[in-house]
């Protein structure tokens, strides 16, 4: 019943970010790049001048990339990437903790089997349908793409939208959540936020780790200048 009545607010947020996000414009397009309509499942190529919707998302291949425009403020999207227009866009701090909130629920598993659960690849993007049509790109590549579209978030200072992807994608992806880059974007994200608990949350699990010794560093050293400036 609780996961039900999340699922209406989710969709419900999911519809009023669609509306507050912007419009944008293909600037430049180099090798492979692609655009899914709304709810289409079909990939098409775009060309230069075309239109992206907040519902659309966009994908490139590899050794490819793209630019991409909105309100004179341009991002670049490397190879073999998957972007969700609708993520491109700024999120009040009570809005994001309250979406942060709900993807933290989703990722508990339900206690019950009957209870109802939200199938990983139906929760925005209709994965399961795209992988009948796109089988050469596994569920693996769909989800390492989907990170890198939320480094791109990252890179242009997206940071709540960066962190509920990366979030969103480890949670539905569950073979991804030993990647360390994606987490410590996530933790990073945070500190830009200046969410200093959440910042040493996400960095003290980091720690708990077997990472290379210069990625163990540069969290301690995160970890030491949060505690210190809590």
């Amino acid at each position: 019943m609780m996961r039900s009545r999340l699922l209406w607010l989710i969709v419900g947020s999911l519809f009023a970010l669609q509306l507050q996000a912007a419009d944008f414009v293909i600037k430049a397009v180099r090798g492979t790049v692609e655009v899914r309509r709304g709810v289409m499942e079909e990939w098409k190529k775009v060309k230069v001048g075309d239109l992206l919707k907040p519902e659309d998302s966009m994908r490139t291949g590899a050794g490819s990339n793209a630019v991409i425009e909105a309100d004179k403020k341009k991002l670049t999207v490397p190879e073999m990437t998957i972007l969700d227009i609708s993520d491109v866009r700024q999120l009040s701090q009570e809005d994001f903790l309250l979406k942060l909130a709900m993807e933290n629920i989703l990722a508990v598993p339900p206690r019950e089997k009957d209870e109802l659960a939200i199938p990983s690849a139906t929760v925005m993007h209709g994965t399961d349908m795209s992988k009948a049509d796109q089988p050469a790109i596994s569920d693996l590549k769909v989800g390492e793409m989907e990170l890198k579209g939320a480094r791109v978030l990252y890179d242009n200072a997206y940071y709540a939208t960066a962190v509920l992807k990366s979030k969103e994608t480890l949670r539905t992806h569950p073979e991804l959540k030993s990647n360390i880059d994606a987490r410590l974007t996530i933790a990073a994200a945070f500190e830009k936020m200046k969410l200093t608990k959440e910042a040493i949350t996400e960095y003290s699990l980091l720690a708990k780790e077997n990472l290379p010794a210069s990625t163990a560093k540069k969290v301690q050293h995160s970890l030491d200048k949060l505690k210190q400036a809590k």
